[in-house]
């Protein structure tokens, strides 16, 4: 098992939406953006009441180029937030899991005492129905790890849409663990050094790395795989 190589959930994550921006991010750390920052702060206090200048306080704390502007989206995710009942108190938060067969690794945002038993926190917008095909992708990655790490099944979890005040359940079906392990075994032939497969339909509207894989900025990697 020594040989196999040891991946973050997160990075599975990527390389579910484009191999190409796993094979671009490997060995680079990625900057927490504000909005991730914002949902962490006001999910810690989801069940007690919420004071959106307290929270805006730490997020200016932890994200000090955030500019003021944003205290109006943010303040209104509070605002859906606080309106919304239901929110579990957790057992714990930031919770460090892996699986040793699966060499994978990640962190929980919170861990509950009851089913769900854990829940990912995510700034996005919620879908309107059900979660994201990614989220769905994360909660398998966390279930694996806790499932051998805790000994009990695990059938899902939560997923925390911050920035709309919605909780979702996430149900896993077979296809999503399925899915979370194609793209596991991809994660590992890239760092292993083979190049990545270009997706059928690669989010190159929403990617960071335009100036990297674009043609505007020269070769394109996309056109070399």
């Amino acid at each position: 098992m020594s040989s196999i190589p040891d991946l973050s959930i997160s990075g599975v994550v990527t390389t579910s939406i484009c191999p190409v921006r796993f094979h671009l991010e490997k060995g680079t750390g990625r900057t927490e953006s504000w909005r991730y920052t914002a949902a962490k702060q006001i999910s810690y206090r989801l069940g007690d009441p919420l004071d959106a200048e307290e929270i805006w306080a730490e997020v200016r704390l932890l994200q000090k180029d955030v500019d003021s502007s944003a205290f109006t989206d943010f303040a209104g995710s509070v605002r859906l937030c606080g309106s919304t009942t239901g929110w579990r108190r957790y057992r714990e938060a930031d919770v460090a899991v892996r699986s040793e067969t699966h060499r994978i690794h990640g962190i929980v945002d919170k861990v509950f005492f009851d089913e769900p038993f854990f829940a990912v926190t995510r700034p996005t917008p919620a879908p309107t129905r059900g979660v994201y095909h990614a989220d769905r992708l994360r909660v398998a990655g966390y279930a694996i790890c806790l499932e051998e790490m805790l000994g009990i099944e695990i059938a899902g979890g939560m997923v925390e849409y911050i920035h709309s005040g919605i909780g979702r359940v996430c149900t896993l079906e077979p296809i999503d663990k399925r899915r979370f392990f194609r793209a596991l075994q991809e994660a590992r032939r890239i760092t292993k050094g083979e190049l990545p497969k270009k997706p059928l339909r690669p989010p190159c509207g929403t990617c960071p790395h335009g100036d990297r894989c674009d043609p505007t900025g020269g070769t394109r990697l996309s056109d070399l795989l």
